[in-house]
């Protein structure tokens, strides 16, 4: 039976995409069956032994104390450098929605560090606040050595530190969202709200914040995504410590399979962590898209 033209067309592209196909499911869903699979074991990662556990490994993440501390790092890190961020990123988005002399050039200092790799930041950092690093010797030139710190060695200060520099890396990235919304503003959306007085905060909560809404939602998805799994800066900065009060579930998941070569258990804890990714960028994307308005 001869075939149509049209069906030689559709079986000619089938060849071009079943490659990419089989590329996609072996490199993504793949590993992420194998993750399901043994986290109902006792693999080591080495061995062909291994026997299945069932639920153990779920049960026991659920009552180790350095697994629910990894947990509590991670959201406070998470919610810390979203809040932050956000404020940050809007703020200089609305200071360069103006035409100032100069914009294109801060806009891309600002963008800049988001191309370079967490880890190369990471290690840049590292010579800043070392305790005899850049910042504690510029404190002590200046007179200014009562505020001298062990920055990366104090269970109380170091978080913090990690989550300035995270919202330092990402504040150009945050910044080119908010102000592609804040462009997509009509021009007369902006002069009627000056006609009617609405300056200040008021226009900002009543009528900027509700237009850019679709940025937000793109914004803040990539924000959660990103600061939930954050690796690379505690990793290289801190280690996890002083006293694993840096120490995040991505942390947790590579010391358990690499360190402990328990990649059973490693392996449950990263399906949990993705299933409580999942959760929370759902809640997060019903919630922005509800207050989404046309315009």
């Amino acid at each position: 039976m001869k075939m149509t033209r049209r069906t030689q067309d559709r079986l000619g592209a089938l060849l071009f995409v079943v490659p990419a196909i089989v590329l996609f499911l072996s490199f993504k869903y793949y590993p992420l069956l194998m993750t399901l699979y043994y986290s109902f074991t006792d693999w080591d990662g080495f061995s062909g032994d291994y026997r299945f556990v069932l639920f153990d490994n779920f049960a026991n993440l659920f009552t180790e104390s350095k697994i629910s501390g990894a947990f509590r790092n991670t959201i406070y890190f998470a919610v810390a450098s979203i809040i932050a961020g956000t404020v940050v990123q809007l703020g200089l988005a609305l200071i360069l929605v103006n035409r100032l002399k100069g914009n294109r050039l801060f806009r891309t200092l600002l963008y800049t560090p988001s191309v370079i790799s967490s880890l190369i930041i990471g290690l840049t950092w590292l010579s800043f606040f070392q305790y005899n690093g850049i910042i504690n010797q510029t404190l002590e030139r200046i007179g200014l050595s009562s505020l001298v710190r062990n920055w990366l060695a104090d269970a109380e200060l170091t978080m913090n530190v990690l989550v300035g520099i995270n919202v330092w890396q990402w504040a150009g990235y945050g910044m080119i969202i908010y102000l592609t919304g804040l462009l997509g503003i009509p021009t007369e959306v902006n002069e009627a709200a000056a006609l009617d007085g609405a300056v200040g905060w008021r226009r900002l909560r009543s009528i900027t914040l509700p237009l850019i809404m679709p940025a937000v939602t793109v914004n803040m998805f990539i924000s959660i995504t990103g600061a939930l799994r954050v690796f690379e800066l505690p990793f290289v900065l801190t280690g996890g410590g002083p006293m694993n009060s840096t120490n995040t579930v991505t942390m947790q998941i590579y010391n358990t399979a690499f360190l402990s070569n328990q990649f059973g258990y490693a392996s449950s804890i990263g399906l949990t962590f993705f299933l409580f990714i999942a959760a929370i960028t759902l809640i997060q994307l019903r919630v922005t898209r509800r207050l989404e308005v046309e315009y």
